[in-house]
């Protein structure tokens, strides 16, 4: 009977939440802007940190791999001969989900003070900390996106791309419901997490393509949830289609995380007061 109770929790659970954003959408507004203003708070360059330190790390590896280690691309594989503009593909997405993902985790802990004595849904808290990130770094892909578009690179299947950045943020949202509810009973949980993102970065096909691995490592990485996302990123972005097998890899994957994700908060949050 228990095990009914829960697959119905786990099915009915992301309805909730559905329920919960739109009902307090107005304090999710304020507590978005609020994150964003304090991001930079005080700061000369403001909201331009967050272009400029993501290109400072495009310079890096741009030098790194196209002055040094003199990477080649392949003009009818990728869609591109141009590593930096396949880097760019596939990093400010990967850049939304790490930092959302990050700053979401340690989201509950931060605010401790704030559930404790305040009585709102603490639901809002991940939602938040994960859409100031997609919206920060969303300003930078956006920009990509400009100069592509002046490079005459777009085409139309580029009008998946806000489906599919609903689908990651989704699937980050998913990820940091779990991880936030289960950093307060486990306070090394950031500090693994940071060591488990740095390894994700380098074993998701952002600074090189899948053709550059060997065969036998292939269906590894495809195991990665962000090897379907970015590897959508590059398809229609770079080659103009959109591969139905990595979407609905992708789909599955955010199903996955915002069921079990939601859930699992679901069954911790009452607990959070008194541990917090």
């Amino acid at each position: 009977m228990n095990i009914k109770l829960w697959l119905k929790d786990i099915v009915c659970t992301p309805a909730r939440w559905a329920g919960i954003i739109v009902t307090h959408r107005a304090l999710l507004k304020e507590f978005i802007s609020k994150d964003l203003r304090g991001r930079y708070a005080g700061s000369a360059a403001g909201l331009s940190w967050a272009v400029i330190m993501p290109l400072s790390q495009i310079a890096i590896y741009s030098f790194l791999f196209t002055l040094v280690f003199r990477v080649k691309l392949s003009m009818i594989e990728l869609g591109t001969d141009s590593f930096v503009v396949y880097m760019l593909t596939g990093l400010f997405p990967w850049l939304a989900f790490s930092e959302g993902l990050s700053r979401a985790t340690g989201g509950l802990l931060e605010n401790s003070n704030l559930i404790t004595k305040v009585v709102f849904a603490v639901e809002l808290l991940p939602v938040t900390h994960v859409s100031s990130a997609y919206i920060l770094n969303g300003l930078g892909f956006i920009l990509v996106l400009a100069g592509f578009t002046l490079k005459g690179l777009a085409g139309w299947a580029w009008i998946w791309i806000p489906f599919v950045t609903c689908l990651l943020w989704l699937f980050t949202l998913g990820l940091a419901a779990f991880l936030s509810a289960l950093c307060i009973f486990l306070r090394d949980t950031q500090q693994i997490l940071g060591i488990v993102i740095f390894m994700w970065f380098y074993l998701t096909p952002i600074l090189y393509p899948l053709s550059m691995v060997p065969v036998s490592f292939h269906s590894y990485l495809r195991v990665n949830p962000l090897f379907s996302f970015i590897e959508i990123y590059h398809q229609i972005i770079l080659r103009h289609v959109m591969n139905w097998e990595l979407l609905c890899m992708a789909t599955l994957w955010t199903i996955l995380s915002v069921s079990l994700g939601f859930f699992f908060f679901h069954r911790l949050k009452p607990s959070f007061a008194d541990v917090l």
